[in-house]
């Protein structure tokens, strides 16, 4: 079915406008493939996010100019694109336009008292969150600081604790029936804090029932100190159950990816985890890259958060905050710094705009002055230490002579309404003259900079261009293995091909991006690591093919350390127990490689007949495909099992779902037991239903880093407070003696 715009309105949009829409101007409906489907869902949902994101900064900052332009900018930065272009298909494709939803959804719970009910579609905007991507944990933590932050500054009300109640039940209960996740929003450490709040907000509701009932806690003093009372009380209980709890081993610590945000990304304790690029810190670099100029105007945005009304007003300072200090750790998380650096940049560019248009509108028709509607302050709680506080701090803060210019300032604004309101005007005039002559620039640099960089966000990443022209090595690789293959053909492979090689190869791939069973990675490090003959054996019984990146521009040379220590943490005859990091699989100075990295399958077909007697044995394997600049070898798999390879094609054999896993658990063929007895299931500090495992080495050696990387924080502390300190002491004693020598030089009758 074709559609075409109406004529009129395509002649009234400006010339290049056309050319932005879909077909410009004609678009076409009909079936679509699964592949199209995968393609366009990145964009699609990216399309929603920013969405959700003007809806947030509205929502926020009370501007819809600001609102407006934020999605602008949330459309171009390339943090946002990095998972939103059209075949960028992952899970933060469709994540970050849920973690919007849940934002604004949450935003606009709190708006007023009365608006609780949204809490509701927040908690099912956390659900869809969680069952798409791991990173819900942002979200969960988020939320929960704001609500404890709400109530830290004296806002809490009936609405703040039915609109957190009610996202907390119906979302955590949603997620609860994602197989990943199951019990875990009750059990692991990294999510007790969204949980603490909740048991916080029934306490505080409690509190406020037992006013309402009983007269004699009418005084807020009174009231103040029977919270105290039952909240002491509610703390004494608790540790006494979380003690319990934790002896019976109900709690878990942090898991890998989480305590990669507090420690270097290579101390995690999950060897697996640590191998991943995409966990490592964030350079600056990587900001500029993928924030460009607008996280400077982001910056001055965080100044426009404090005159609003809303609640919502102090959610962008918090989320940033923690949007920084995760991203700095783990540069994947980069993707949730788009979403708040657009939000904050549209900040001064909507409120100021708003600001000046205000004033043009004033002139011609000012509203009618508005009488303030005064409510009862809430008495007993934080509120009232504020305000009691405010008595005496007020007069520091606001200086009599600044109060006083202020009521002088008003008085004239309503003695000469018009003259002032003309001046206004002026000021208005300067300010988008002085704006758009100053921001024409930087803001043409940014939209090029954002379009440079979007065709490399688009571009397959196994096709790149080079001095040497288009490079479509690994492309033309996979293509050759779909041409030239059985259709039943195994391919052995490091699993961050695994995808490709079924996509593209339309070949069985023997691990993927999906392989959550961390001990069959681990016997796939180890088949490639190990010494040509032993890996033969293992291969012989899994896979025909076998097929390696070469070439030196991230290839299976660069990535075999981790291999290494991935095998190492389930098999720990690889490197051995005093090698967790396994230093004797790498190279020496210079280049030479160590005697164990010498002997591997992974380096003699990486350097086949490339390097001097170094190629693999022709009785074992044999090399049937090196693409045109050698980024990518195929070796076929000699003397293949026919009995192993029958014996996994037979559905009798295939083990999925099994009782206590949610994931394919598999098994291999009889032959293979011998090998597959040797593992030590990884216990991975947040596997809660494994209790056989012993933690590898490579696990252990955390715990003790963790304490030094602590000690070193906390003695760099204590130095710094020492110096605070000492430095105090020396002003007080400047300051001091600069008083005694005025009282003795100064006359006596002087001020």
């Amino acid at each position: 079915m074709n559609v075409e715009l109406p004529l009129w309105f395509l002649q009234s949009l400006p010339k290049r406008w056309r050319s932005f829409l879909p077909g410009h101007g004609q678009m076409s409906f009909g079936p679509m493939k699964l592949n199209d489907v995968c393609v366009l869902t990145p964009a699609w949902f990216g399309a929603f996010a920013t969405l959700f994101l003007v809806l947030l900064t509205i929502e926020a900052s009370e501007s819809c100019s600001a609102g407006v332009a934020a999605g602008m900018i949330m459309a171009v930065i390339p943090a946002h694109m990095m998972r939103s272009s059209a075949g960028e298909y992952d899970n933060e494709a469709v994540a970050v336009t849920c973690f919007c939803a849940t934002f604004w959804l949450w935003c606009r719970s709190i708006r007023t008292p009365r608006s609780w009910p949204w809490g509701v579609l927040a908690g099912l905007a956390y659900f869809s969150a969680a069952a798409t991507w791991g990173g819900y944990i942002f979200v969960n933590n988020l939320i929960g600081l704001h609500a404890a932050v709400l109530v830290a500054l004296g806002r809490y009300n009936s609405g703040l604790y039915l609109a957190y109640t009610l996202w907390y039940v119906v979302g955590t209960s949603g997620a609860m029936l994602v197989p990943v996740i199951g019990w875990a929003p009750l059990r692991a450490m990294e999510q007790m804090p969204s949980l603490l709040v909740f048991i916080v907000f029934q306490l505080l509701q409690v509190c406020d029932f037992v006013r309402h009932r009983v007269k004699s806690f009418a005084s807020p003093w009174k009231f103040c100190v029977f919270r105290a009372a039952v909240f002491a009380t509610a703390v004494l209980s608790g540790a006494a159950v979380c003690f319990t709890l934790y002896r019976l081993g109900h709690f878990a610590p942090l898991g890998a990816r989480i305590r990669g945000l507090f420690l270097k990304h290579k101390k995690t304790g999950n060897p697996l985890v640590d191998s991943v690029a995409e966990h490592s810190a964030t350079s600056s670099q990587a900001y500029a890259q993928y924030l460009g100029d607008a996280r400077f105007v982001a910056a001055v945005g965080l100044l426009f958060c404090w005159h609003q009304q809303t609640p919502a007003k102090i959610f962008p300072v918090i989320y940033a905050a923690v949007a920084y200090h995760f991203s700095a750790k783990m540069s994947r998380l980069m993707i949730i710094c788009g979403p708040i650096v657009s939000m904050l940049a549209g900040y001064p560019i909507g409120i100021v705009l708003d600001w000046c248009l205000h004033q043009f509108l004033n002139l011609c028709c000012a509203p009618r002055p508005q009488p303030e509607v005064k409510t009862e302050p809430r008495s007993g709680g934080m509120g009232s230490i504020y305000r009691f506080l405010w008595r005496y701090l007020e007069p520091l803060t606001l200086p009599g002579e600044v109060s006083d210019l202020l009521k002088t300032a008003e008085k004239l604004h309503q003695r000469f309404p018009r003259p002032c309101r003309a001046i206004r005007c002026t000021v208005a005039i300067l300010i988008l003259v002085a704006g758009y002559q100053n921001m024409r620039d930087p803001v043409n640099s940014f939209i090029a900079t954002c379009e440079e960089i979007a065709p490399h966000m688009g571009h397959p990443s196994i096709v790149f261009k080079s001095r040497q022209g288009l490079i479509t090595d690994y492309l033309d690789g996979y293509k050759w293995l779909k041409a030239n293959t059985p259709a039943d053909a195994r391919v052995m492979a490091w699993w961050d091909y695994g995808y490709q090689i079924t996509g593209i190869g339309n070949r069985t791939s023997i691990a993927d991006g999906n392989t959550w069973n961390h001990e069959h990675i681990a016997t796939l490090g180890r088949t490639l690591t190990n010494p040509e003959k032993k890996a033969h054996n293992i291969m012989k019984h899994l896979a025909d093919y076998v097929l390696v990146w070469a070439g030196g521009q991230g290839d299976d040379m660069g990535k075999s350390p981790h291999l290494a220590r991935i095998a190492n943490s389930v098999f720990p005859d690889v490197c051995g127990e005093d090698d967790p990091t396994c230093r004797k699989f790498g190279f020496y100075a210079g280049g030479r490689p160590t005697e164990m990295m010498a002997a591997s399958f992974l380096y003699k077909a990486v350097r086949h007949n490339i390097d001097d007697g170094v190629r693999l044995d022709s009785k074992l394997f044999q090399e049937v495909h090196t693409t045109k600049h050698g980024l990518m070898r195929i070796f076929k798999v000699l003397g293949v099992s026919e009995e192993s390879k029958k014996w996994v094609a037979d559905p009798a054999n295939r083990k999925c779902d099994a009782e206590g896993s949610w994931y394919c658990v598999g098994q291999y063929p009889p032959a293979l037991h011998k090998l597959i007895a040797k593992r030590k299931n990884f216990a991975q500090l947040e596997d809660f239903n494994r209790k056989d495992g012993e933690k590898s080495a490579y696990t252990r050696m955390v715990p003790s880093q963790l304490l030094w990387h602590v000690a070193t924080r906390v003695k760099d502390t204590m130095y710094t407070l020492i110096i605070c300190e000492r430095s105090i002491g020396v002003l007080i004693y400047c300051v001091f003696s600069a008083s005694c020598t005025l009282q003795l030089y100064w006359p006596n009758d002087s001020s």
